[in-house]
């Protein structure tokens, strides 16, 4: 029985589609499907299960938006992309409904997908050479405005900027690390905290190695619902490591360090503070992140 993800593929342009189709082909191992008409699209969702649906907008028959809501009612867990050549920011922030997982403008390299359907299903190009790092999907949960995004950038670019905009929905970032002279490429998924994002983060946390909790110790709130993103992780990752990150601790503290320990203690996990302010612990967390998840790949590998 074929497990390889199926894909489909919608524009009215044959040329995109067809390009785009070929080179998933060649660098995935995925099964690819192609629409030229969102009516096709329509009777295509209706016969067969994707995992991954990629559309264009502005169609001559049905617009992307429309047959992504169709696809969404009739498969909840299918990731959806919306590609465009036109401004997409308008309905990108839309404060009543997540529309797609996942924007791409036009023009767009042909890397720009790969990394995207790559990082939805944790797995590696097809033709993957040996010295290539063997790609690892870790997610971070917690509430909005805990500095999950900023962690992410303080630890890549060394960098930190106060007035970055908060994830809307989910969004995922790459970095490549050596682990026991492994080299690996963690994907990053930044789960949005916002609950009218609950029911999209479910599907991204399919195929996860290893989860990393926030909560911010200037705000008593964020640590009080790490408790609903334990029992979340827990619902659809129920054997995966988890890692506790306290953050912010440049800022007056309204959470004790006691107090994270001993939720730390009581879940039987580890424990990490960090200030993406300062970078201090910043690195340490995300090497013990990507060190669990490598160890919980190994595991797997072997059962």
């Amino acid at each position: 029985m074929n497990t390889s993800p199926t894909i489909l593929i919608v524009d009215n342009d044959a040329r995109v589609v067809e390009e785009l189709a070929r080179g998933l082909r060649q660098q995935t191992t995925c099964q690819v499907y192609t629409c030229t008409s969102g009516t096709d699209a329509r009777a295509a969702i209706e016969q067969t299960h994707f995992d991954l649906v990629i559309t264009d907008w502005r169609m001559a028959d049905v617009d992307g938006v429309t047959l992504i809501r169709e696809v969404k009612a009739r498969s909840p867990d299918t990731i959806t992309v919306l590609m465009s050549a036109y401004d997409m920011s308008e309905i990108q922030t839309l404060d009543d409904e997540f529309i797609a997982h996942h924007y791409l403008n036009k023009p767009f390299l042909m890397d720009d997908l790969l990394n995207i359907v790559q990082a939805v299903f944790a797995m590696p190009a097809a033709e993957t050479a040996k010295d290539k790092p063997r790609v690892l999907k870790v997610v971070l949960g917690g509430d909005a405005n805990v500095g999950k995004t900023s962690l992410i950038e303080r630890y890549c670019t060394c960098q930190f900027d106060p007035q970055r905009d908060m994830t809307i929905g989910v969004d995922f970032h790459l970095y490549d690390v050596k682990i026991e002279q492994v080299p690996l490429r963690l994907v990053v998924w930044d789960l949005g905290g916002q609950e009218r994002f609950a029911f999209a983060r479910r599907v991204f946390y399919r195929g996860a190695q290893a989860v990393g909790l926030i909560f911010d110790v200037s705000n008593s709130t964020s640590f009080y619902n790490l408790m609903r993103w334990w029992r979340e992780t827990r619902e659809f990752l129920p054997d995966v490591p988890i890692l506790l990150l306290a953050n912010k601790i440049d800022l007056p503290r309204q959470v004790s360090r006691e107090q994270a320990e001993e939720v730390a203690r009581a879940w039987n996990v580890p424990f990490f503070e960090s200030s993406c302010a300062s970078g201090e612990g910043v690195a340490e967390f995300f090497h013990a992140l990507a060190q669990y998840a490598w160890q919980h790949a190994q595991q797997q590998s072997q059962e």
